[in-house]
């Protein structure tokens, strides 16, 4: 069964500001149902590249919630995480903030848009190709062809030609910025994304 990493969020919680690791369980149950080994990702991980080596991951997922400028430990593992998948040759998913992480790391920006939180949208663009494919949104940032990190191709965007997905020219990195988790039960659409990805 191939491996796949996962981050988590990293939140203070309660009076006490105690830290946790946080992921929503629709993401893990989602990959476990795909047929892959979901491994959650601690943010406080002393020698991440040890750690990730003694793993031998298949693929990784960036996953999705809170805000990928935010300079904390997820940050700092991310980053290594896309180092990492890059020298490995292992593919990388980006999920909503994890496709805006990946943006940013490559030198992207995320701007302010508007009717993209809780709303769904139709998807335009190659990933789609002629089908009528919607997505959930749930972001109130996202990525346009001018703030689009060099060497990414777009393959998927909303009408509002606010970017849905994206992946590297070179290496094995695809971004979007729905949330596939979220649905009651698994579309074929992102499950075939999905699975001829991490393939």
């Amino acid at each position: 069964m191939k491996k796949i990493i996962i981050t988590t969020r990293y939140d203070k919680i309660g009076k006490f500001k105690e830290l946790r690791d946080n992921l929503d369980v629709k993401l893990s149950s989602l990959i476990e149902k795909l047929g892959y080994l979901p491994i959650l990702l601690p943010n406080n991980i002393k020698n991440l590249n040890t750690y990730i080596n003694r793993i031998s991951p298949n693929g990784i997922i960036l996953s999705g919630g809170g805000d990928p400028a935010k300079k904390d430990l997820r940050k700092i593992n991310e980053k290594k995480l896309i180092k990492f998948s890059i020298k490995k040759k292992i593919p990388i998913l980006g999920i909503c903030r994890g496709a805006q992480a990946i943006n940013l790391h490559f030198g992207g920006k995320i701007l302010k848009v508007k009717n993209h939180v809780r709303k769904n949208h139709r998807i335009f663009g190659p990933i789609a190709k002629k089908e009528k494919i919607y997505t959930n949104s749930y972001h109130d940032y996202g990525i346009i062809k001018k703030s689009l990190a060099k060497n990414f191709y777009i393959s998927g965007y909303s009408s509002d030609e606010v970017i849905e997905s994206f992946y590297h020219k070179k290496f094995k990195i695809l971004c979007i910025m729905w949330h596939p988790e979220r649905y009651s039960n698994i579309r074929k659409f992102d499950k075939k994304i999905i699975k001829n990805f991490l393939s």
